[in-house]
Formats: C-alpha cells, structure tokens, sequence
C-alpha cells in the first residue's frame, strides 16, 4: 500500500539494512555482533486496534506521520538517540527495556512533571504555544526555561537523545523538542530541534549529529 510517507518509510528500511542495525543510534555502539536487531526490527508493526487504544489511553490522535510510523515500520525501537518509544505494546511495554511506551511516559509526566522528587504538590499542565511567551529565556535563542512542576499539553517523549536529554513530539504543533536539565534544580530547558517529525527522520538518514 502506498500513502503519503511510501517514500521516507523505504528509506529508513533501507538504512537500517544498509546500516546492519534496525534499533536506536545509541545502542548500536554495545550491539554483539549476533544481535537479533542487526537483522530485523524488535517489534512488529502496530495494528488499528493498538493505534486506537493508544488514541484513547492518552485523550488525543496521534500525528499521522508518528501513526503511521507504527503501522507501517514498526512500533518503536529504532532511530535516532535510544530508539523511538513505541505505542502501546512496542517498545518500552517490557519491564526490561530502559523506555516507556509513549502512553505510559506521558501519563508519567503529567503526574510528577519534568522529573520524579523536584517538587511537592500537583503538576499543572500548559498549552505551550499560548503560554510560551510569559516563561524566560533558556540557554539557546529560541529556548525556554520552564518549572519542574509544569507539562505542556500534548507533548510526547519520542526518545532519549542521551546526556540527559530527550527528543519530544508536540503533537499540537507537529515540532520536535528538545527537553533537557537547566542547570539548576527548580526548572528545566526546551528547545527546538526539527519544525516536524519527517525533517527530523530526514536528519537521522543524512546522518547528521541530532539535535
């Protein structure tokens, strides 16, 4: 079948085959040579039922180039950084993998915010393209520095960039985000690292340092 990502989605395969390596950037460095993912991806594709019940358990759609990177590559497990977080049954569903599905992560977040023990009280969540303006300046031009206690609606974790960072989705906005530490123990940083998902999957197959 042929849709609108036939084309990018062919590509990824490709390097993956190209690559010996179906699973996260990071992890390749620690890969055994008989690695099970040096010739094929952990998971199989999700199908509608597991979409839809991701859809549900986290109260909003999916972006349709993230859904159907599920259904028609595999759910989760390769790419850039440790490997994009699956839906639900994909990668991070096992209890001995160092993701979290993107369900289980957000919903995560929304209840401690940016990280477990850095404040006391409940977690407020933000629509991040009305507010932005009212939060300080971060590091970068562009960037913002936000409080532990806060979480901006509709924000997935997409995958651990190492460092202490991690790429995130807006899926209000379609842009990749890069959450990390602020350097200091009462906010936390994002920063743009792509204007879409596809930009930032074209970085990773031109093999540019992401972010």
């Amino acid at each position: 079948m042929v849709t609108a990502f036939t084309e990018l989605f062919d590509r990824i395969r490709e390097k993956c085959r190209r690559d010996g390596w179906y699973g996260g950037t990071l992890d390749l460095r620690h890969a055994r040579p008989d690695h099970p993912q040096r010739y094929g991806f952990a998971y199989p594709p999700a199908g509608e039922e597991q979409l839809r019940a991701t859809e549900k358990a986290l109260g909003f759609l999916l972006p349709p180039v993230l859904r159907a990177l599920y259904a028609e590559v595999a759910n989760g497990g390769f790419g850039p950084g440790g490997g994009i977080q699956g839906a639900i049954g994909g990668y991070g569903s096992r209890s001995d993998e160092s993701a979290r599905t993107i369900v289980d992560d957000y919903h995560w977040h929304c209840q401690v915010g940016y990280t477990e023990g850095r404040h006391h009280g409940p977690v407020r969540l933000i629509d991040l393209a009305k507010t932005a303006e009212q939060w300080k300046r971060g590091s970068g031009k562009e960037d913002l520095l936000l409080p532990h206690e806060v979480w901006p609606e509709q924000l997935l974790s997409l995958e651990d960039l190492g460092c202490c960072m991690k790429a995130c989705l807006d899926c209000k906005t379609g842009r990749v985000l890069c959450v990390a530490p602020s350097g200091n123990d009462q906010e936390y940083e994002i920063g743009s690292i792509a204007p879409s998902l596809e930009e930032y999957l074209e970085r990773w197959l031109r093999e540019e340092v992401v972010p």
